[in-house]
C-alpha cells in the first residue's frame, strides 16, 4: 500500500513538471528568449557538439583544440581514463602497466592549453613507478616518454586535420 500512495506522489511529482518551452518576454526590453535546460537562455551556453567539432568551435571560447582534443583521446586510450575536462583541457590515465615491461607501471595527464594546433598546444607528464619488495617505489616523472607521447599526439592532431579538409 505504502509503495502505491509513494508511486502516485512521485506520479504528481513529476507530472508538475513543465515541459513548456515557450519563449518568455522580458519585461523590460520584450526579448524573447527559449529558455534552456540548465540556463535561461538556450542560445548560451556550450554544446557537446561545439566540443566535438572543431569546425564549429573556432574562436567561440572553447579553450581547447578539438584536433588535439580527439587526437590525445586516441593516443591515450591504451590505457583506461580516470579523468576527461574538455573544458578545461585535462586528461588524466589510470595506472597502466604493459604486459611486455616488469615491474613498471606509468600514469599519463595530458593538459590542452590552446585552442589552436600549435606544437606548444599540449602538455604530457609521465609518470613512473617501479615495483620494488612488494611495493610500488614512489613516483618520479619521464621526460623522454613524454615527449614521444606528445609527438604521437601532434602527428594524430595533424593527420586528422589534414583528414577533415578532404
Amino acid at each position: 500500500m505504502i509503495k502505491y500512495i509513494i508511486f502516485i506522489y512521485i506520479l504528481i511529482f513529476i507530472s508538475s513538471c513543465s515541459g513548456n518551452n515557450a519563449p518568455i518576454p522580458n519585461p523590460i526590453t520584450g526579448e524573447k528568449k527559449v529558455p534552456g535546460m540548465f540556463s535561461k537562455d538556450s542560445k548560451k551556453g556550450i554544446s557537446l557538439s561545439d566540443i566535438l567539432d572543431p569546425k564549429s568551435s573556432a574562436g567561440e571560447g572553447i579553450n581547447v583544440n578539438g584536433y588535439l582534443w580527439r587526437a590525445s583521446l586516441d593516443v591515450l586510450s591504451i590505457a583506461p581514463l580516470i579523468s576527461t575536462d574538455a573544458l578545461g583541457g585535462t586528461i588524466i590515465t589510470d595506472w597502466y602497466t604493459n604486459e611486455n615491461i616488469i615491474n613498471k607501471r606509468i600514469k599519463i595527464t595530458a593538459y590542452i592549453k590552446t585552442s589552436e594546433l600549435r606544437s606548444d598546444g599540449i602538455k604530457i607528464n609521465v609518470h613512473v613507478q617501479k615495483f620494488k619488495n612488494n611495493f610500488w617505489s614512489e613516483t618520479h616523472l619521464d621526460e623522454e616518454l613524454a615527449n614521444q607521447i606528445e609527438d604521437n599526439i601532434l602527428n594524430e592532431a595533424r593527420n586528422l586535420r589534414i583528414k577533415s579538409m578532404k
